[in-house]
């Protein structure tokens, strides 16, 4: 009989296992590694996010348009202030807030993100439809440094 010996064949099995080993440890470790620094990253953000803040106050409807203020409530800077308007239909109005010229804008394509220093107050001015529903604020630590102002809380300007 010809073939592989037993002896030959033994050690191809264990290479191959060796081999195939190697490689299933090599992506363990690389995705264990990725996988530990995201929760380590993400652990930080919540650790500093609950220091944070926001709330939206006097808002009110006149003319098309919802005004109202937005205040850092928090211990820390929050970036990418977003006001969102609900409707009753359903849709959502996002506005991606900036600072212009005094004044908070909507304009998403002037002057960068909003960013707010601890106890800083801005004003805000945006077009809207009179079916709201919801006012909501978000800002770069998404997770409880929200508000929101229902629609029965908005008062007439």
């Amino acid at each position: 009989m010809k073939g592989v010996s037993t002896f030959i064949a033994t050690i191809l099995l264990i290479a191959i296992a060796v081999a195939v080993g190697g490689i299933v440890g090599s992506w363990m470790f690389g995705f264990t590694r990725s996988s530990t620094q995201t929760v380590e990253e993400q652990a930080s953000k919540e650790i500093v996010c609950n220091q944070g803040g926001i709330s939206l106050s006097e808002v009110c409807y006149s003319n098309n348009y919802l005004q109202g203020y937005i205040t850092n409530t928090g211990k820390i800077p929050l970036g990418n202030i977003t006001l969102n308007i609900l409707y009753t239909n359903g849709s959502i109005q996002k506005y991606y807030l900036s600072f212009a010229g005094g004044r908070v804008t909507g304009e998403t394509n002037c002057c960068g993100n909003l960013t707010m220093l601890v106890n800083e107050k801005y004003k805000f001015n945006v077009s809207a439809s009179e079916n709201y529903e919801k006012v909501y604020v978000y800002t770069n630590c998404t997770v409880r440094v929200t508000d929101e102002v229902e629609s029965y809380d908005i008062s007439s300007c």
